[in-house]
């Protein structure tokens, strides 16, 4: 299943992933949705955890999206398939400077099952 949610801070944006870290979830289970260029020292942050980070930019610097080594914003919405009315406000609310977390439980089903802890592990 896939989550997502809006963060108005990255304050609260990292509290709610260490609490999904407290469910069982990784930092490379993360995508996290913000504009780059709103506070150089907002985003140093990230450079040091696993967690996947997809830039905004504006229609004007699609040349400089070009040259990230991160997938845009608004290719990766297009990736999780939102209609087009949700990704435009989507992607205005992350121009804004709010913060959009996505994730989905598959790997951490499948680190579950793996290691016996999931409701189907040993199921035939």
């Amino acid at each position: 299943m896939n989550y997502y949610e809006f963060f108005p801070n990255r304050d609260e944006l990292l509290e709610e992933i260490e609490l999904l870290k407290g469910e069982g979830y990784y930092e490379s289970d993360f995508h996290v949705l913000a504009a780059e260029e709103a506070d150089p020292d907002e985003m140093q942050w990230i450079k040091y955890t696993d967690i996947y980070f997809h830039p905004y930019f504006d229609e004007g610097e699609s040349m400089k999206s070009m040259f990230s080594a991160n997938e845009p914003a608004k290719n990766f919405m297009q990736k999780i398939e939102l209609d087009d009315a949700s990704s435009v406000e989507y992607l205005e609310r992350i121009k804004n400077g709010e913060f959009f977390l996505f994730y989905t439980d598959d790997e951490k089903y499948a680190r579950e099952k793996d290691a016996g802890k999931a409701p189907d592990a040993g199921a035939y």
